[in-house]
């Protein structure tokens, strides 16, 4: 029982120190010169690029120091995604997709507001008035989304020198004697692909499975001739779909900001609202 008495004594002990301390830090805190409070809301999360954004702002400040000016500021985040696919497959579904988010520009000041004594408002005991800031047009979406058209040079453009390349090496690398049988009918590429096949019985089905010819260690290779007709076959043409007739190829680059408005006084110091992000069209 005295142990019990003991450690409770302890402990209220350390409540209170700790509330001492915390006491003191709180004194510290409040000691220098306190920012203008302010808050805003922003008329959309969404519009178009090079428009202007409206919003309504309350701001005031509980130091002596006059209040001075307000200034909108914000960043600029780029989101961009791409994708690529081939509809000619039948053992497998093949597509490359990227999707990545860039800060193009760090936060900077976009407009100023002079504070005005009129702005005051008895009912929110606060200044507040209504206004808006811009954004640029050269900020609007850019879009190329399953087109009906294929365009060699935004393919180069928007996906890189290197992405055709690369995109019909790995397909191939996956594509096995179904694949090839399905791209080649369906691009019209052969009369009759099982001249290229050999078939071996399936003793369990009863029936014969078709595979490329054997070479002398027994592995089914893709014969050179089928090579060459891949090597051939044009880009756009495996992205082809032919049940839709578009190009299975999407790429949007699209802007987004990170906006918020500061409140100054005399000397300098301000207060910051909370972030808006709005997506730009």
């Amino acid at each position: 029982m005295k142990k019990y008495i003991f450690s409770t004594l302890i402990a209220i002990i350390g409540l209170l120190t700790s509330c001492d301390i915390n006491d003191k830090m709180d004194e510290v805190v409040l000691i220098g010169n306190m920012a203008p409070h302010v808050y805003w809301e922003v008329g959309s999360s969404t519009v178009n690029a090079g428009s202007n954004v409206p919003f309504i702002v309350q701001y005031y400040t509980t130091s002596e120091e006059d209040l001075d000016r307000l200034e909108v500021w914000y960043n600029i985040i780029e989101d961009e995604s791409k994708a690529v696919s081939c509809p000619w497959t039948q053992t497998f579904s093949y597509s490359i997709t990227s999707n990545k988010s860039v800060q193009k520009r760090i936060s900077q000041k976009i407009s100023e507001y002079s504070h005005l004594t009129t702005n005051w408002s008895d009912s929110l005991s606060a200044y507040s008035f209504n206004a808006t800031f811009p954004t640029s047009n050269t900020l609007a979406t850019s879009s190329w989304v399953k087109p009906t058209n294929f365009e060699n040079e935004k393919m180069l453009t928007y996906f890189g020198q290197s992405f055709i390349t690369q995109f019909k090496d790995s397909l191939f690398k996956l594509m096995k004697v179904t694949d090839f049988q399905k791209m080649y009918q369906g691009l019209n590429l052969v009369n009759n692909f099982k001249i290229y096949l050999d078939s071996t019985k399936n003793d369990n089905t009863g029936g014969y499975t078709y595979h490329f010819p054997k070479d002398s260690q027994g592995n089914t290779p893709v014969p050179q001739t089928i090579i060459d007709i891949y090597k051939n076959i044009p880009f756009q043409d495996l992205i082809f779909n032919k049940s839709t007739n578009v190009y299975d190829v999407e790429y949007t680059r699209s802007y987004r900001i990170n906006a918020f408005i500061r409140s100054y006084d005399k000397k300098g110091v301000y207060g910051i609202s909370l972030n808006s992000e709005i997506s730009l069209n």
